[in-house]
């Protein structure tokens, strides 16, 4: 099944609105990391797409490419600390600052919180948590924070309701949502804006794979739909536009309503 595309999400938003602006994207090989480094490009930033799979990351460049945009990739495995130091050796050596910072690259499995081994916990919020915490305070330390300019979006989960199957990734994505406020009241006086955006059940290549149905899973949605990656890339957008100079150290919930309803579980 081809995952659904909403465009049109992101009409508010003008184009060049992000000219002379550099992103760098986690997780832009697919999905919403994707769809926010297409729009990103699209708005007028030069996007550094960075991701595991390099044959992924030069599918987004060339949709970029094909679009009129422009885009590198820089193929990392963000989990391991000196991979992201070397990538962003990288990525500054060719663009000089990151202005832009996109946290999308996440993971987890499904299962119950008492059948997660501790290997498994620690897999998951490794690239949760302690690679976005990594990056993060890189990127502020050798660009952001010197030149006295930066927004960070971080994609996060749904924040305050449980989540049946998803004790770990919960866990790790509510810490980033902690790291966004704190960041936030650290590094305003440098100029330093952080956001989470927290989506509902988005539909991409990746959700797939739970094998669960679109219009089953739309049965708990108040929206009476799941999500597609562009909606989720408008809000991100939005945030990192001029739109958002002002939002900072708060996580914006965009799922159609599952935090306040969706009473049932989606696993047994």
């Amino acid at each position: 099944m081809t995952p659904p595309r909403r465009p049109e999400a992101a009409a508010v938003l003008a184009d060049g609105c992000l000219a002379d602006r550099v992103a760098l994207v986690t997780g832009g090989g697919s999905g919403i990391g994707r769809a926010t480094a297409e729009l990103l490009a699209r708005l007028g930033a030069a996007v550094a797409v960075t991701g595991r799979r390099e044959d992924a990351l030069n599918a987004t460049v060339e949709s970029i490419a094909a679009a009129g945009g422009r885009a590198t990739a820089y193929p990392c495995d963000i989990r391991e600390p000196e991979a992201v130091d070397t990538m962003l050796d990288a990525v500054l050596a060719s663009h000089e600052r990151v202005d832009l910072l996109v946290n999308n690259a996440g993971g987890q499995f499904v299962a119950p919180a008492e059948q997660i081994s501790h290997n498994g916990f620690r897999a998951v919020t490794r690239l949760n948590l302690d690679a976005t915490w990594y990056v993060t305070t890189q990127v502020a330390a050798r660009s952001m924070i010197p030149a006295g300019y930066g927004k960070v979006a971080s994609v996060t989960m749904t924040p305050t309701r449980g989540m049946p199957g998803m004790a770990h990734s919960s866990a790790a994505r509510a810490a980033v949502e902690s790291l966004t406020r704190t960041w936030a009241a650290e590094w305003a006086r440098y100029g330093v804006r952080t956001v989470a955006v927290a989506p509902g059940i988005v539909h991409t290549e990746g959700w797939e794979k739970y094998g669960l149905a679109p219009e089953q899973v739309a049965r708990v949605i108040p929206a009476g739909r799941v999500q597609a990656a562009d909606e989720v890339a408008a809000v991100i957008a939005f945030c990192l536009s001029p739109a958002g100079d002002y939002i900072t150290g708060t996580t914006i919930v965009a799922d159609g309503g599952i935090n306040v309803s969706a009473p049932g579980s989606l696993v047994d």
